[in-house]
């Protein structure tokens, strides 16, 4: 009779597993794009999902909500292809929303220290529904300068410099700032 921990580790997608990818830009939100995994993102097969991103990134998007309810594992690799990504939409002021994550890949994030690096939501019509609100309802805004504590008024998502002390700044879509 087979143990409990032989059969569990049978379940796990082995290497080599593909990784498909389908996309396809939202009606409703024209700069947002929505792309749907199914499968197993490991080494052997990153630099196809990397092209894959690199495809979805062409077509000028700024936010990108990437599904992964139907995702069986994604390995180490592929979660530092995720922080690339994020990266980048965030040099186009955008971001990059996590949806439909399986309790595995929650815990996952938790352990990694990512909870609250990626934007995430429930699904997919949840993440379109907070991207609407926080393009809508959030700029402009004033906050105060993290370098010299004046008030300073930002218009949009985007970089850009105090009036007093000239440090960089980078407003997100959802109202945060930092410098640089």
């Amino acid at each position: 009779m087979p143990s409990r921990l032989l059969s569990r580790i049978q379940k796990i997608p082995q290497a080599g597993s593909d990784a498909l990818i389908s996309s396809q830009i939202s009606s409703d939100f024209p700069d947002c794009a929505v792309a749907r995994f199914v499968g197993a993102v490991t080494d052997s097969n990153l630099e196809i999902v990397a092209k894959s991103f690199e495809n979805i990134l062409s077509a000028g998007i700024q936010y990108l909500i990437v599904d992964f309810s139907a995702i069986d594992d994604i390995s180490p690799a592929g979660i530092g292809l995720l922080l690339a990504l994020r990266q980048k939409l965030r040099d186009r002021r955008g971001d990059l929303i996590l949806c439909g994550m399986r309790p595995r890949m929650e815990r996952m994030n938790r352990v990694l220290g990512l909870e609250g690096y990626f934007s995430a939501a429930i699904d997919i019509s949840a993440a379109k529904t907070g991207l609407k609100e926080l393009t809508t309802y959030v700029y402009p805004i004033s906050v105060r300068c993290p370098a010299c504590d004046s008030l300073i008024d930002i218009d949009r998502p985007g970089r850009g410099r105090c009036q007093t002390c000239e440090a960089v700044i980078t407003a997100f879509p959802d109202g945060s700032i930092t410098l640089g």
